[in-house]
């Protein structure tokens, strides 16, 4: 089941930005519920992985192409998602939800200028909007 207003929103965002969803987990689950969710086609890119560290999102950035420092990251694991992200210069947005495993807790970036707390994903757009000096 997908959370509110990510179909829409990530059809948004693919109009202007290349979209990589990077999940970790078992691969054919994984690639089951991508499948399931009919989201495949608005990535350029998915990769599924054992575990989101730096050294995984180093290996990713390079594949594609990207400079660290251009890639914003959106999840909703502090752990996983948002510090091996700041820690190879990236940047993260964390998007809550009321369920995360007790093993992806982690203490929150504090005063981190490519660090952003957002209620809901469609909030991404506007950020991405302020993030490259436009008005949103």
């Amino acid at each position: 089941e997908l959370l509110s207003r990510v179909p829409e929103t990530l059809a948004a965002l693919a109009t202007q930005y290349r979209l990589l969803l990077i999940t970790k987990g078992d691969l054919f689950d994984q690639e089951s519920k991508i499948a399931r969710s009919g989201l495949a086609e608005v990535f350029d890119g998915i990769e599924v992985v054992a575990e989101k560290e730096p050294l995984t999102y180093e290996r990713i950035v390079r594949r594609y192409g990207i400079e660290p420092a251009t890639l914003l990251m959106v999840g909703n694991s502090v752990k996983s998602d948002v510090l091996p992200v700041l820690e190879i210069g990236g940047q993260a947005a964390l998007v809550e939800y009321h369920l995360t495993w007790e093993l992806e807790h982690a203490e929150r970036p504090h005063a981190h200028d490519g660090y952003w707390e957002l209620p809901d994903i469609s909030h991404v757009p506007d950020l991405l909007a302020r993030l490259n000096g436009e008005p949103s």
